[in-house]
């Protein structure tokens, strides 16, 4: 398969995202920073897509601890840790707007296997 997004991107991906729908959990939490969010909150306002509420925690927990976000006000909020997580994260958000297909096929190829346990890092 010929890879079409940046490597910074697929390195994220591999760390970071397990499935398309943990792809726009993240999303929208990202185009929502002001907010902190159940994952109740963010499954009902998510709809119609099909993201169940356990689903939702799990993704939060996993975000959660690659510091994605942060637990605030009894939710959780988009704050990445670092400009280099932001801007993985940014590119993520260009490619589902801009290439979702692509993307589509680089989480399943990348994810077949399990998602990876460390955390995202730039190198």
């Amino acid at each position: 398969m010929a890879v079409e997004l940046p490597s910074s991107l697929i390195r994220f991906i591999r760390a970071s995202v397990p499935t398309y729908q943990a792809a726009e959990v993240l999303l929208f939490l990202a185009a929502h920073p002001e907010r902190a969010l159940t994952a109740d909150e963010i499954v009902a306002s998510m709809k119609p897509a099909a993201l169940t509420v356990p689903a939702a925690r799990r993704y939060l927990a996993l975000f959660l601890s690659q510091e994605l976000i942060v637990e605030r006000e009894g939710g959780f909020a988009y704050r990445p840790a670092s400009g280099d997580v932001a801007r993985a994260i940014a590119e993520l958000a260009h490619a589902y707007n801009e290439r979702p297909v692509t993307l589509i096929k680089v989480i399943a190829t990348m994810t077949d296997g399990g998602i990876a346990t460390t955390g995202f890092t730039s190198k």
